[in-house]
């Protein structure tokens, strides 16, 4: 279980970080299906880069709860196209 999340922790990112910006609204690979997830904080942090950002997540688009919570960067897919 700790192995299964630090790979996915040092896993390299889908999505450029430096592209991220705070308050837009991206898609995320949550348990295997996409879902919308706006951006809460900035991403960079001093001089590098975080690699867990806090995203309120729209869990209703399959059918779970919306949360807000630590999503990895590595789990973004991309931009959320309205």
């Amino acid at each position: 279980m700790f192995q299964d999340m630090f790979d996915k922790a040092s896993a390299k990112p889908s999505i450029d970080v430096t592209t991220l910006v705070k308050d837009n609204w991206y898609v995320i690979d949550l348990m295997g299906m996409n879902v919308r997830a706006k951006l809460i904080e900035s991403p960079k942090q001093g001089r590098g880069w975080k690699k867990t950002v806090l995203m309120d997540v729209r869990g209703s688009d399959m059918g779970m709860f919306d949360e807000m919570g630590s999503v990895y960067v590595s789990d973004i897919v991309g931009e959320h196209e309205e």
